[in-house]
């Protein structure tokens, strides 16, 4: 992992005062970046373009320091990630004649480009944000992965550009505003996170996944590169199915094994980090390093992954944590550059902490639910059910159905609809903490709607027909790579470790899009396909474990270890005043500390979300 950035002046050239002061800024956004690369830390200018590169090494700790150039010095690259397949391509650029100074995966960027333009992106597979500039043409390109598993935000002017892996890089232009976009307030209390292209600051945005841009002089465009959603077929057989994903995820995670530093895996004793340890040691000679966290009572799989551990021999590190919660939690709020009201990014970044003072780089099982349908909620999306009761009597009458016929009698009743605003609004109402009819009385300034927002981004294009593929779309495009991906970038980030992920692999994305929902979830048991394609690998009471959520617990902290700084966090003329009604944050308050029968889990959300927006404010604004 790394930190990159570029300024870009649109006008061709620049004064030698407006270089120094140029290149001091850079370095001042570059120091905002230590965390991401602290081994590393290079600036450099080319023309009227500043390129800086701050390096966590991973691969070719020697020559591998960025910017890194062509064979005559005319384009030069940044990258932030890994390329998994860079030794496949550079033996294909060696044989066209492209020679080499450097054993690094990002050097086989720059030869790519020379050999496909800007056609070289849909050729890598990896986890990327790059930054390419061309002195011949004096053109700037930048791009993130498939998926969006490393972050890019960039800043435009009538004269200026920016770009950098974090938005408090940005903040160090004194042009940048610092105003607050007040629409993504609500997408944030509505999805505890804001969605790309958008984010927190009115004058910045987020380059979406799969997407690159291109900038020469004052003309700018956006493409996107890849799009796995175009051509669905459901045409597989489902054994046929599951021998590809085995042999197509064996691979993805024999390619994230190549590291020139110490790695381990996150073993929580799910499924999907269960999977990844399996796999991992059929192609890994050495013991395999596993991390595991017990954070309290109500969350503890160590068990589980002791289980798994024992299984493939591994060298298990148990974590058990006992930090004073109020010092983490301002920490990590503070750290990451928006809003962010997932709670899970607490412990992630405390197992990221730990498990980097052992490895520099971590396998994840990330991707997993995602892709396979591990969510309860897509049971219910089945259904079409938001009632909670009926909900729970369709899934009793399909599952005592199973048991008598074999077969659930509800199980035809997949709602095939192209009514996708229906889908949506089912989402919506399961996932969302304030409710948009919530957001209007919350609010104290006028918004844009939360659905109206999504459907601008055109999401809702996709090509299937029921519910469950609307909701695995909607989650690949924005909950996974705006939730958990920043989450996972941001929270290992701050503890200066690489976290890679196999279920992320672009082929296994593209074979889970090619699988009928009924295989995804087969007589209401999620994860169908996963289960049985890895029933020779993990034992029952791994595969068939209720799902636990890698958590927070966060009533418990509100009305304990947090309480004091959340009533002082969020006591009158608190800084989210400017955009929340004062009545609406003490109705939070007041339904969480003054009420002992409530029982949804919304509300302690709600002020877990408020809480967070304060303690952010006051770090940033």
């Amino acid at each position: 992992m790394c930190g990159l950035l570029s300024l870009y002046f649109k006008n061709a050239e620049i004064n030698q005062v407006l270089a120094a002061d140029t290149m001091k800024m850079a370095g001042s956004m570059l120091d905002t970046l230590r965390m991401r690369g602290p081994d590393d830390y290079r600036l450099v200018q080319m023309d009227s373009v500043f390129l800086g590169h701050s390096r966590l090494s991973i691969i070719d700790l020697q020559t591998g320091s960025q910017p890194i150039y062509n064979e005559d010095g005319t384009i030069a690259v940044l990258l932030n990630g890994e390329i998994y397949n860079f030794q496949v391509l550079r033996a294909e650029l060696e044989k066209l004649g492209h020679r080499f100074q450097t054993t690094s995966d990002t050097e086989v960027i720059v030869h790519l480009y020379e050999e496909h333009g800007e056609n070289l992106f849909s050729k890598l597979n990896g986890m990327f944000a790059i930054v390419i500039y061309d002195s011949r043409s004096k053109i700037l390109l930048a791009a993130r992965d498939r998926i969006g598993e490393k972050p890019l935000v960039y800043f435009e002017s009538p004269e200026f550009f920016a770009v950098a892996s974090e938005i408090k890089a940005l903040l160090q232009v004194p042009i940048v505003s610092k105003e607050i976009d007040i629409d993504s307030v609500a997408l944030y209390l509505n999805s505890m996170y804001v969605p790309a292209p958008a984010s927190i600051f009115k004058k910045i945005k987020k380059l979406p996944p799969a997407h690159y841009l291109r900038l020469e002089g004052k003309q700018q465009i956006i493409r996107k590169y890849w799009d796995p959603q175009q051509e669905i077929k459901w045409k597989w057989q489902e054994k046929d199915i599951e021998e590809s994903f085995l042999d197509l995820f064996l691979d993805a995670v024999k390619i994230r094994t190549y590291s020139d530093v110490p790695f381990g895996v996150f073993l929580s004793g799910g499924i999907d980090s269960s999977a990844v340890t399996a796999l991992m040691s059929k192609v890994y000679p050495g013991p395999i390093k596993t991390f595991t966290v017990g954070f309290t009572q109500e969350i503890d799989e160590r068990p589980y992954a002791r289980m798994v551990a024992d299984r493939y021999r591994t060298e298990h590190t148990e974590i058990l944590i006992n930090d004073r919660i109020e010092d983490v939690v301002r920490q990590v709020v503070t750290y990451f550059d928006e809003p962010f009201g997932d709670s899970s990014a607490i412990p992630t970044y405390l197992i990221s902490r730990e498990a980097r003072r052992h490895v520099k780089m971590i396998l994840t099982g990330d991707g997993g639910d995602e892709l396979f349908a591990g969510y309860n909620s897509y049971i219910d999306q089945k259904y079409q059910l938001r009632n909670r009761v009926s909900t729970k009597l369709y899934k009793t009458i399909n599952q005592l159905s199973l048991k008598s016929c074999g077969r659930g009698i509800l199980e035809g009743l997949y709602p095939h609809t192209t009514d996708f605003a229906r889908a949506f609004k089912h989402w919506h109402q399961v996932r969302s903490i304030f409710h948009e009819e919530e957001l209007k009385t919350t609010l104290n300034q006028n918004f844009i709607g939360v659905a109206d927002f999504f459907q601008k981004q055109h999401w809702l294009g996709v090509h299937g027909e029921d519910a469950l593929s609307i909701s695995y779309a909607f989650d690949l495009n924005y909950y996974l790579p705006d939730d958990l991906l920043k989450k996972v970038d941001m929270a290992s980030m701050l503890a200066s470790l690489e976290c890679r992920a196999p279920f992320l692999d672009y082929r296994l994305i593209e074979l889970s899009l090619q699988i009928p929902p009924n295989i995804k979830v087969k007589n209401d048991c999620l994860k169908s396909l996963l289960k049985s394609s890895l029933c020779n690998y993990l034992p029952s009471e791994i595969l068939y474990r209720p799902k636990t959520g890698f958590g927070a617990p966060v009533e418990s902290w509100l009305k304990n270890q947090l309480k004091e700084m959340a009533f002082d966090s969020l006591g009158s003329g608190c800084k989210i005043e400017s955009f929340i009604d004062r009545k609406a944050i003490q109705q939070c308050l007041d339904l969480l500390y003054c009420t002992n029968s409530v029982k949804d889990y919304r509300v302690s959300q709600k002020v877990w979300l408020l809480f967070v927006l304060e303690v952010w404010m006051r770090n940033y604004l």
